[in-house]
């Protein structure tokens, strides 16, 4: 019999459950010089909001002055899925067990709150072999800020897990902007690789591993 999931766990993707930040920033750049950009602030860390949708709208229309409408997105969208493709997609070591062990073991439920486009999110879960719903996933096509799309995503968990409420959300994230989106919703937060530790624990990270293997289930209940 499922267990009940009285508590929910929102993971981001890049960085976080696929090894693929580097794979989707280079595709992030050829794929904009394809809609047309050629010169940009690649410093994608520096934007207001960290996601597809809004650096992309940011640099798009201050380039061309033309409105970043949503047939540029959608063509946008699939010109990553294109650059994305061709690589292999590795997954954060652990990930994919931890995933399966969450949802089959304990009464966390899971869901995905990305910055990514959903089209490139899906293309990675499914590539690196992580088990995902599709109602399961927000990404950054409706939504630009992360926030918006955390909540999003616990939202539809609700109904996907059918439940009134979670009395306990915790986010796993591996960049400021994931560690500031949980902050800013009041939700706990885990750090998953080194790159960014020093910078997220200096922030306020309590929780740290350096990836999955390192992360046995049983302590997401403590």
């Amino acid at each position: 019999m499922a267990k009940i999931k009285r508590n929910l766990i929102v993971f981001d993707i890049d960085g976080t459950l696929t090894d693929t930040v580097d794979i989707h920033q280079n595709a992030f750049k050829k794929s904009l010089r394809l809609i047309g950009v050629e010169r940009f602030d690649d410093a994608f860390g520096t934007y207001k909001h960290h996601t597809d949708s809004y650096i992309a709208k940011v640099i798009f229309e201050y380039n061309t002055n033309k409105p970043f409408e949503k047939s540029t997105l959608d063509l946008f969208e699939e010109h990553l899925v294109t650059q994305i493709n061709p690589n292999e997609i590795k997954e954060i070591s652990g990930a994919k067990q931890m995933i399966k062990d969450i949802e089959s073991k304990t009464n966390f439920g899971i869901c995905f709150a990305t910055g990514s486009l959903l089209k490139p999110a899906t293309l990675k879960l499914d590539k690196a072999g992580i088990d995902f719903d599709p109602m399961q996933i927000v990404a950054s096509n409706e939504m630009e800020e992360r926030e918006e799309i955390i909540k999003k995503a616990i939202y539809n968990a609700r109904s996907f897990y059918k439940v009134e409420k979670f009395d306990r959300i915790v986010s796993f994230g591996d960049g400021i902007w994931d560690l500031r989106a949980a902050q800013n919703l009041s939700l706990e937060f885990v750090g998953i690789g080194n790159k960014h530790k020093e910078t997220l624990t200096k922030n306020g990270m309590k929780k740290h591993y350096p990836d999955f293997m390192d992360l046995k289930w049983e302590e997401l209940m403590l």
